[in-house]
């Protein structure tokens, strides 16, 4: 699989100088990104701060000039009545995926449901446009519903040839479950993954389920942003994760790119990137170019 980068990692660089940092991202080796939130690239109309939001001739103009492919790109939520003029925008740029970076479910499994319905109207409006439709995990995802994990509903309740799943491998862990056999239970439907590392000095359980959150209750976003904290975030390849049974994993159910992330740093995005991407090239199965 090719190795990328999920934006997020240098949003704060982003914000202070958007295509300068993509250049900079790229010059660096990263060729493959995926933007998030976005309403245009590389991070959306709705983010002015960030200096980009650009016409789709420019962007594509800018892709081109650098070298930089979209292995993907991440909207916020379901439903988004701007959800076609993201993926006209997004395909005319080259993208073969588009997706869900994720969505709540403190309502139970009949929220899970209504919002299921959603991402599949979002999904057949993707395959319009020749993109495919993922959808992202955290660890709440691994909360059941009558027996069975958000993840396992959302895939018995959509269509194999119309739902496809970015695997985070970092917060499926943190949900308790071992994102090997969730690879091989997702199989060919698998598309993308997301790989972080977690601390080796976190001071704290992998799995957020065993202390921090109460697995029988209702997770909110806010659940999300306090047990989201920067102790527990590693540059990649350098914590505790087991990240080459993963890329194996990904390798076997046909994952095309493996997206290296990092939530939170305590040093500068910049050089924490340029750390995971030279502590990752210790990995077999991977390619950059």
């Amino acid at each position: 699989m090719k190795v990328g980068i999920q934006l997020y990692s240098v949003k704060e660089h982003l914000m202070k100088d958007g295509l300068g940092t993509m250049k900079e991202v790229a010059d660096i080796g990263y060729k493959y990104i995926e933007p998030f939130s976005s309403n245009a690239f590389p991070i959306g109309e709705a983010e002015k701060a960030y200096g980009l939001g650009m016409n789709r001739a420019d962007a594509k103009a800018f892709l081109d000039s650098t070298g930089i492919q979209i292995a993907g790109g991440h909207y916020y939520y379901p439903g988004l009545e701007a959800f076609e003029d993201m993926c006209d925008y997004y395909a005319y740029l080259g993208a073969k995926n588009f997706g869900s970076g994720g969505d709540f479910y403190p309502g139970g499994k009949d929220e899970l449901l209504r919002k299921i319905e959603l991402m599949v109207k979002d999904a057949e409006i993707a395959r319009k446009y020749g993109l495919r439709y993922y959808y992202h995990n955290h660890f709440w995802e691994y909360q059941k519903f009558d027996g069975k994990t958000v993840m396992e509903i959302i895939a018995e309740e959509t269509d194999p040839g119309l739902v496809y799943f970015e695997q985070d491998n970092y917060w499926a862990a943190r949900g308790g479950v071992d994102p090997v056999k969730e690879a091989e239970k997702l199989g060919d439907r698998l598309i993308l993954m997301h790989q972080k590392d977690f601390a080796k000095d976190a001071g704290e359980p992998i799995n957020l389920f065993e202390e921090r959150v109460d697995i029988n209750k209702p997770i909110f976003p806010e659940t999300h942003r306090t047990n989201r904290h920067v102790g527990t975030f590693a540059e990649v390849g350098n914590g505790i994760l087991p990240i080459q049974d993963y890329i194996d994993a990904g390798n076997k159910a046909g994952v095309e790119y493996i997206l290296l992330e990092q939530d939170l740093t305590r040093i500068d995005e910049i050089d924490s990137i340029k750390i995971s991407m030279n502590a990752f090239k210790k990995f077999t199965g991977v390619e950059w170019d």
